[in-house]
């Protein structure tokens, strides 16, 4: 007996066995620093006196970790950051983005635990054409920034 697997239509199994393997391997949460939705017109903010008021915007689940260390000197440490694809497409709904590229070009910055990270690159992992988790490669930023997560 055979069957026709090739009309298959996509089901959230590969969905939900991505959050719960990001949930079960230390979930925690990543704030993506977005630049604020409008820019400061007063005359201070003109000329940049103002300090930018990034919006943080929280996903999870998220696994984060440190990729192999790098063996020359000077060289920041690289991270990766695997997040779920329903919090990344809630994210971009939430935004009202085209989609998961614009979120992560217009981010400014990520927050994971109190410390600052800069984006290099993004891939996605997919099942039957849906995106069901995204990576990030991750560098840290100038050493010596500390972050507080925004309120």
């Amino acid at each position: 007996m055979s069957w026709d697997t090739s009309t298959q239509n996509f089901d959230d199994h590969a969905l939900r066995m991505a959050n719960a393997l990001l949930r079960g391997n230390g979930g925690t949460t990543a704030s993506l620093l977005m630049p604020p939705a409008t820019e400061d017109m007063t005359d201070a903010g003109q000329l940049g006196l103002n300090p930018p008021n990034f919006q943080s915007l929280p996903l999870s689940p998220a696994v984060f970790r440190r990729l192999r260390p790098t063996m020359r000197e000077g060289q920041p440490a690289r991270y990766e950051l695997l997040i779920s694809g329903v919090a990344v497409q809630g994210a971009v709904s939430q935004l009202q983005l085209s989609s998961a590229d614009a979120l992560f070009a217009t981010a400014a910055n990520v927050v994971v635990g109190g410390e600052l990270f800069l984006i290099e690159s993004t891939s996605v992992s997919e099942s039957m054409g849906a995106v069901y988790m995204y990576r990030l490669l991750l560098r840290e930023a100038a050493s010596g920034w500390l972050m507080q997560p925004p309120s």
